[in-house]
């Protein structure tokens, strides 16, 4: 660990952090920006490769004993102070903990799900908001869910504010961008034995407390204006959605994502 005190955020060897809204420049270097002490502390005890931390000065006792067990021989820790962070987003957000981490490369899909017992996995078409990406993720990894696929239209899981909001599950959770997502819900079903279940308020559909959905299964999530997709719909082998009071339909996609993990791995349970 090589640490270097920093007089200001001009500094060039933290430029990375002064431009956390280029994404696309972000994404072609291969990295993300993680923000906040749970987060970072999070992606310290990950195996993913971190190439900087950059701290108020008083935050380095604190992850010290840590960032000495890192793998990486030339980790780079820039202090500098509060008002210096504050620049950046506003320290109440990221709490003057931020780091720059290599966007983890997701296994082969078909051969990692193969080996998996009764997969989980969730497909997003069209969810663009980075909050509730994010949500989406802390909740997979609360229900134990091995996979997200995601498709072009949705919000890259590793934008700073994603990234925040899953509080560290999009290190662990391999995302897959698909360009085709009906034809790879279709390898999954034929290579893999996931069934699709979409949550959808359109067509034919049944309460989702009375579908099977047993076995491997993909949850099929769209965007909160259009919902999914027709052709990811017609492609899903069921088609639920979720009992409200009469008169209300509108669920934010995150929460009815967490029902439906929710009643999937409840019957889990209760197969036992």
């Amino acid at each position: 660990m090589r640490v270097h005190e920093i007089t200001g955020l001009d500094d060039p060897r933290v430029a990375v952090y002064r431009s956390l809204r280029r994404v696309a420049a972000l994404r072609n270097s291969g990295s993300f920006v993680a923000e906040g002490s749970r987060v970072v502390t999070q992606l310290l005890e990950s195996r993913l490769r971190i190439r900087s931390l950059l701290l108020d000065a008083r935050w380095l006792e604190t992850f010290r004993s840590t960032l000495d067990e890192r793998p990486e021989p030339e980790l780079e820790v820039f202090l500098t102070t509060k008002d210096e962070l504050e620049r950046i987003v506003g320290y109440h957000v990221h709490q003057g903990v931020m780091a720059v981490a290599e966007t983890p490369v997701a296994p082969d899909m078909l051969p990692h799900v193969r080996q998996l017992d009764a997969p989980l996995l969730v497909s997003l078409s069209g969810v663009s908001n980075a909050e509730n990406v994010g949500s989406i993720l802390r909740t997979m990894a609360g229900f134990g869910a091995h996979g997200l696929l995601i498709d072009g239209a949705t919000c890259d899981p590793f934008v700073r504010r994603a990234a925040r909001v899953s509080m560290g599950a999009a290190f662990r959770i391999p995302v897959w961008r698909s360009a085709d997502l009906v034809a790879d819900m279709q390898r999954l079903r034929d290579e893999c034995g996931v069934r699709s279940v979409a949550a959808h308020l359109h067509g034919e559909r049944i309460d989702v407390d009375r579908a099977d959905l047993s076995g491997g299964m993909l949850v099929a999530l769209g965007s909160e204006a259009v919902g999914l997709p027709e052709d990811v719909a017609a492609a899903c082998d069921v088609v639920v959605e979720i009992p409200m009071s009469d008169g209300w339909s509108c669920l934010n996609v995150h929460t009815a994502g967490a029902i439906m993990l929710w009643e999937i791995t409840r019957g889990r349970r209760g197969n036992a």
